[in-house]
């Protein structure tokens, strides 16, 4: 039996403003060194050179060492994309946390329009209509589980709904901390 450092993986997914964010860095805060943060929506930016060798898109994953990783994914992936992005490519990705032995703990974190408008709003400020119509729009599809923002059932993985409505990060994120055990 071994007795190394049990490896982890906590995916946080939702729309904009249920919370992902603040989380993640409180999550980040508690553990230190021993976290590294991944964001995949940062993988299909318009130019990213990703897009261009695919083989080497999920390479922080399988390059990283720190006992936990933190993933976030948000954004869905764009359409039209010549390979599975990040959300219809989940089955690629997590495979590999899997292949490397990694306890996988995802998260779907989820609020009422109400608080997502508040946050948005908060976050962009009053005179912020565009940004915060734009993100708005996004957390609709989620809410319509449009097939760009939901990724596939995966054998064995089973997602945890956080319902972020009037909760602060904090308690959402010792929510986080105790399922995982971090």
């Amino acid at each position: 039996m071994s007795t190394g450092p049990v490896h982890k993986a906590i995916i946080l997914r939702g729309p904009p403003g249920v919370g992902k964010s603040a989380v993640r860095d409180l999550l980040r805060a508690h553990l230190g060194k021993s976290v590294r943060y991944i964001n995949l929506d940062a993988h299909w930016g318009k130019g990213e050179w990703r897009c261009a060798y695919p083989e080497f898109r999920y390479a922080d994953l399988q390059l990283a060492t720190e006992p936990v990783l933190v993933i976030e994914l948000a954004w869905g992936e764009p359409d039209g994309l010549a390979f599975p992005g990040a959300t219809r490519g989940a089955n690629e990705w997590m495979g590999i946390l899997k292949a490397a032995k990694r306890e996988i703990f995802p998260f779907f974190l989820t609020a009422q329009w109400s608080d997502i408008l508040k946050r948005l709003t908060d976050r962009h400020g009053h005179d912020g209509n565009h940004n915060v119509l734009a993100e708005l729009g996004r957390a609709s599809f989620y809410e319509h589980n449009h097939a760009l923002f939901c990724y596939p059932e995966i054998p064995g993985i089973t997602e945890r709904t956080i319902d972020t409505t009037g909760k602060t990060a904090e308690s959402v994120a010792e929510a986080i901390k105790k399922i995982t055990g971090v």
